[in-house]
């Protein structure tokens, strides 16, 4: 799927340099207390949805944005969004729409029946997103990060 110079990939094999990549956007998207390091970013890829929305400048791509699916153990039918961002100068370009349309594509595509994810609750343009795309609020999870980091759970019907 090709939108001018913005298409997705799922990766399925990954390199060093790779990995490096993705550890520094973890970092400048989520936080580095949220983020991915080098030993849960290859088991994500390897056993779950790694997607990526990647940006082309002639001979040149870079990821624009990434979600991180993986399956809810008590429900097979339940995929559950680990991490889910668009970079900073990428972001209210309509690009995180069409990474969530796709990613809930493919995961619908292979059985799933609902997503779930978490939310900062003081994140208003994720929330907007996610409520526009049709996520309806489950709960408050409280202190789920840790003491005062608390987080919406979300879910979505496929």
């Amino acid at each position: 799927m090709r939108d001018k110079n913005i298409f997705f990939e799922v990766i399925k094999n990954f390199d060093c340099s790779l990995i490096e990549n993705i550890i520094e956007l973890e970092k400048e998207n989520l936080g580095p207390e949220a983020a991915l390091n080098a030993w849960q970013i290859p088991v994500i890829i390897r056993y779950g949805k790694f997607i990526t929305v990647m940006q082309e400048n002639g001979k040149n791509k870079k990821i624009a944005g990434v979600c991180e699916a993986i399956r809810d153990w008590n429900d097979e039918h339940k995929a559950f969004i680990h991490s889910f961002y668009i970079i900073k100068e990428q972001r209210s370009k309509g690009i995180g729409r069409k990474l969530l349309e796709y990613a809930a594509g493919i995961l619908r595509d292979e059985g799933f029946k609902s997503i779930e994810l978490t939310v900062d609750p003081e994140n208003m343009p994720a929330l907007k997103l996610y409520k526009d795309f049709g996520f309806n609020l489950v709960k408050t999870e409280y202190n789920e990060y840790g003491r005062g980091k608390d987080r919406y759970l979300m879910s979505l019907k496929l």
